[in-house]
């Protein structure tokens, strides 16, 4: 079997690349669905919840119904500082939560096969957050804990739904205004006009489709800071890709 491990599906930290091994997690704010950076060994787990028949006449062999699943979805999530020693923002809004009570540490989410397989689901999910001793010497790492809340449901794959385009690479991860940058990701084929390469809202100021996978694209004049980068074709916007502007 190839080996399509999804490599920098989200901007990695300099000199640390994050793997996704084929799944990627979204994070529901601000109104839509914006992926999570830096995510590795994501990790679902399903507990069937069982209620037993009746008995009579089984001859002693158990028999049971299944009614629900209990979900925990572990991942890890490389710790990234700026210039002050911060977080990003994706691994700090996750601490934050696994700090609060009731709502206040509860997130939705979603989960689904990078490639498009049909493995997808959605929820509200418990956080909880847990510092690694392992990592880096420029890095370290903390374990997420997702215990399900409220199970949306298994969903159709962003991936597959109407072929919307899927980025999962911005080299360089960081530029300044004027500077060319590749994106790198599929479904891109179609895309046009002024508006197909946005950057935080702003359109790129000039950007070729070289191939399905490839766009090659100006970066505009940017405020520092992380933007998000948006390519959209007829058939639908993408999902904001983290990148950042110096």
């Amino acid at each position: 079997m190839a080996n399509n491990d999804v490599w920098d599906a989200i901007a990695a930290a300099s000199g640390t690349p994050a793997n996704s091994f084929e799944f990627l997690v979204d994070l529901f704010r601000s109104g839509s669905y914006q992926r999570f950076a830096d995510v590795t060994n994501v990790a679902p787990a399903f507990a069937d919840k069982l209620r037993a028949r009746q008995t009579y006449a089984s001859k002693g062999v158990d028999k049971s119904n299944k009614y629900g699943s209990n979900l925990v979805v572990t991942f890890d999530m490389e710790a990234v500082r700026d210039a002050n020693g911060l977080y990003q923002a994706d691994l700090q809004d996750l601490l934050d939560a696994s700090k609060g009570l009731n709502a206040a540490n509860r997130r939705s989410m979603r989960f689904y096969d990078a490639l498009g397989a049909d493995y997808a689901f959605a929820g509200d999910f418990s956080i909880n957050a847990v510092r690694t001793n392992t990592g880096w010497d420029d890095a370290g790492f903390y374990t997420i804990t997702a215990t399900q809340y409220a199970f949306t449901g298994w969903i159709a794959n962003p991936v597959l739904t109407g072929n919307i385009p899927l980025i999962t690479l911005v080299t360089p991860p960081q530029a300044v205004d004027a500077a060319t940058v590749y994106i790198q990701g599929s479904k891109f084929t179609g895309t046009t006009g002024v508006t197909g390469v946005k950057f935080d809202g702003v359109n790129a100021t000039s950007y070729v489709v070289q191939n399905d996978s490839l766009i090659t694209a100006v970066v505009p004049v940017l405020a520092p800071g992380t933007r998000n980068i948006v390519v959209t074709s007829p058939v639908g916007a993408s999902a904001a890709f983290p990148w950042i502007s110096i």
